[in-house]
């Protein structure tokens, strides 16, 4: 059974994704995959130098912060490295079965990721801002394409409400209800 997490910033859906694991269901973060993607000469570094420029990277890493300005500014770029990107999750993911993923980025993805079901996590806006703003990110036009980007009415199928915490009964809930497999194999 391959589920995948989506959901916006701050909704919970890297705290499920953990007790989910604690769990001892294989689980699969695709920020942390990217993020060291995102590394000087690894993949996601490369393909961002040569198709976005120079002027996004370091000499450590993709420099998200100047990534995230631009694409406030011009939501084209967004398309473009998701473009980019996704195919290097979507390998990665491919030959594996039996896996929990958070993949924010599956609703808006150029390429059709394989998976058995979709299960939005949520949290209140108000929630969701408080969340943001824990992480220094208050920035009202980002807030207004997140909200604008997550308020629609795609088909889940199973929803978590994480506005008041997450309890291991919810986890506990989820598991049974997916019918998931215990393995205690982290996929990456």
């Amino acid at each position: 059974m391959r589920v995948i997490l989506v959901g916006p910033p701050g909704s919970g859906k890297t705290t499920f994704l953990k007790k989910i694991a604690e769990k001892g269901i294989p689980t699969f973060n695709a920020d942390t995959f990217i993020a060291d993607s995102y590394k000087f000469n690894k993949p996601g570094y490369l393909i961002i130098k040569e198709n976005l420029g120079s002027e996004f990277v370091n000499k450590k890493e993709v420099d998200r912060k100047k990534l995230r300005e631009e694409i406030l500014k011009n939501s084209e770029i967004l398309k473009r490295l998701n473009e980019l990107i996704h195919p290097i999750v979507k390998d990665y993911l491919e030959d594996k079965d039996n896996y929990v993923a958070e993949l924010p980025i599956i609703s808006n993805s150029p390429i059709s990721f394989s998976y058995d079901k979709i299960v939005l996590i949520t949290a209140s806006n108000k929630e969701i801002v408080r969340r943001l703003e824990k992480r220094n990110i208050r920035n009202e036009l980002f807030l207004k394409f997140l909200f604008k980007k997550w308020n629609n009415d795609a088909n889940y199928d199973y929803t978590v409400d994480t506005t008041n915490g997450i309890s291991d009964e919810e986890v506990e809930k989820f598991i049974e209800f997916f019918n998931l497999k215990k393995t205690n194999k982290k996929n990456g």
